[in-house]
C-alpha cells in the first residue's frame, strides 16, 4: 500500500477517538449559496459519457466502470456520526478513481443531517434511521438509499472482565433505568457464572443527541425487557434517549467512546466500528434465539441477511432470528433529492453512491462494517436510477 493510504488509515484510527466537526472551506461556500449550484473544484461543464457508458440520458449508464465517469466537482454532505469512518475511507478511494470529485462530509448526527437536507443546505444527508414516508424537503421528494450495514456495540470498562460479559434485555434495562447499580448485582451474576464481577458502580452512558444507535437499543429493550423498560421509556422507539435522567449523556459516538475509556464501571452504546478501533470489550447480548452473541462482522452480516424485504419503510433488523445473529444491527441511509436542480450534481451523486454501495463496500470490512447483502445493493441501485433532472428527465438510462 502506498504511503498516502497508510496515512489515511492512521487518520481513520484517530477519528474514532475525537469529535469530527469538519466543514471545509468549499463546504462553507456551498452552504452560503444554499447549494443552488455545485461548488466545483474545476469547471462543472464536462464532456458527457462516451463509449459503453453513453446513453440518451444526461448521465449515461449507471454502474461498473461508468461510475467514475462524471463531471468534476466538490460535494457536501452531513449527518450520521456512525458512518464517518467508512465514508472517510470510501470517499478517499473514490477520489483516487475519479480525481475530479471530492466530498466534504460533516458527521454532526442524523437529526442534523435530516434537517440540513430538508433545508437544501447540503447536497446529501445521512441518517441511521430513514425519514418517515413521504420523505420531503424544500426541493421536493427525498430518496433514501441504503449505503452500509453496521452494528451497535454495548462497550464496557470493567476491570478484570476482559471478555465474556453476558447481558439480556431485563439486565440491560435495569442498568439504564437505575434499578441495577452495581456490576455484581445478582441478576447480572446469574447470567455470568464463573465470571468474577467486581462490586463497582454501573455508569450507564447514553447519547445526549438524537441517534440511530439509541433508537436501535430502545427498540431492543422494548422487544426484550418488558415492563422493566416500557414502564419508564414507553412502547415506541425514539431517536432521543428516553431515560435521559439516569446515567451520563455524551454527544455522538466519539463522546460516548471517550467517556467509556476514561470511566471505570461505564457501559455505553457505540457503532461497532468505533468500538473496534477503540479496542473495547463488548457485551454478548441475548438474541431472539436465546443465544448470547457479541458483535462481529459475521454476526452483523447475519443480521443483515434477515432484511429480505428491505425498504425505507421496512428497515428494522433489531433482534432478528438466527442463533448467530447479533441483535443490534442496522443499515445507514443516504438522503438526496430525487429532482436535482443541477444536472452535474445529480450525475455525481448517483454515480458516487452507486460506487459506494458496490465497489466501495470493499472498504467496509477493515473498519468493522459488514458488506451489504445483495438485496440492499439492488435496492440502492434501483433507487438511484430514479434520480431526475430539474425538468423530470431521468438522469441515467
Amino acid at each position: 500500500m502506498s504511503a498516502q493510504p497508510r496515512r489515511e488509515e492512521q487518520q481513520l484510527t484517530q477519528s474514532a477517538h475525537r469529535p469530527q466537526f469538519r466543514l471545509r472551506f468549499g463546504a462553507i461556500a456551498c452552504a452560503a449559496a444554499l447549494l443552488a449550484v455545485a461548488c466545483t473544484s474545476s469547471s462543472s461543464t464536462s464532456a458527457g459519457p462516451s463509449g459503453s457508458c453513453s446513453s440518451s440520458a444526461p448521465g449515461g449508464k449507471l454502474g461498473g466502470d461508468c461510475n467514475t465517469t462524471t463531471p468534476s466537482l466538490k460535494l457536501t454532505g452531513a449527518g450520521a456520526n456512525s458512518i464517518q469512518p467508512f465514508y472517510e475511507r470510501a470517499f478517499y478511494y473514490y477520489n483516487q478513481a475519479n480525481k475530479g470529485v471530492s466530498v466534504d462530509y460533516s458527521p454532526v448526527g442524523s437529526s442534523v443531517g435530516i434537517t440540513n437536507v430538508q433545508q437544501n443546505t447540503v447536497q446529501f444527508g445521512q441518517s441511521e434511521i430513514p425519514m418517515p414516508s413521504p420523505a420531503t424537503g424544500t426541493a421536493g421528494t427525498i430518496l433514501q438509499v441504503p449505503v452500509d450495514l453496521g452494528g451497535v456495540a454495548l462497550s464496557y470498562n470493567i476491570p478484570g472482565v476482559d471478555t465474556g460479559l453476558k447481558l439480556d434485555g431485563p439486565t440491560l434495562a435495569g442498568i439504564y433505568t437505575g434499578a441495577i447499580t452495581n456490576w455484581d448485582d445478582p441478576a447480572i451474576a446469574a447470567l455470568n457464572a464463573g465470571v468474577k464481577l467486581p462490586h463497582l458502580a454501573t455508569v450507564a452512558v447514553h447519547r445526549a443527541d438524537s441517534s440511530g444507535p439509541g433508537y436501535d437499543l430502545d427498540q431492543y429493550l422494548i422487544a426484550t425487557a418488558g415492563t422493566a423498560w416500557t414502564s419508564k421509556a414507553g412502547t415506541k422507539a425514539t431517536t432521543r434517549w428516553p431515560v435521559a435522567d439516569i446515567g451520563v449523556g455524551q454527544q455522538l459516538n466519539t463522546g460516548v467512546a471517550s467517556y467509556i475509556q476514561q470511566t471505570q464501571g461505564a457501559i455505553g452504546y457505540v457503532e461497532y466500528a468505533f468500538a473496534q478501533k477503540s479496542k473495547f470489550n463488548n457485551v454478548a447480548l441475548k438474541n431472539a434465539s436465546g443465544a448470547f452473541v457479541a458483535p462481529t462482522l459475521d454476526s452483523i452480516k447475519a443480521a443483515g441477511a434477515q432484511a429480505t424485504n428491505l425498504s425505507a419503510a421496512n428497515f428494522n433488523i433489531v433482534d432478528g432470528a438466527g442463533a448467530g445473529t447479533y441483535p443490534l444491527a442496522n443499515f445507514s441511509w443516504a438522503l438526496l433529492y430525487q429532482k436535482q436542480a443541477s444536472t452535474d450534481v445529480g450525475i455525481v451523486l448517483g454515480k458516487l453512491f452507486d460506487w459506494v454501495t458496490t465497489t466501495g463496500q470493499q472498504q467496509a470490512t477493515p473498519l468493522g462494517y459488514a458488506p451489504m447483502p445483495d438485496n440492499a445493493v439492488s435496492l440502492a441501485h434501483t433507487t438511484l436510477l430514479t434520480l431526475q433532472t430539474a425538468s423530470g428527465q431521468p438522469l441515467f438510462g
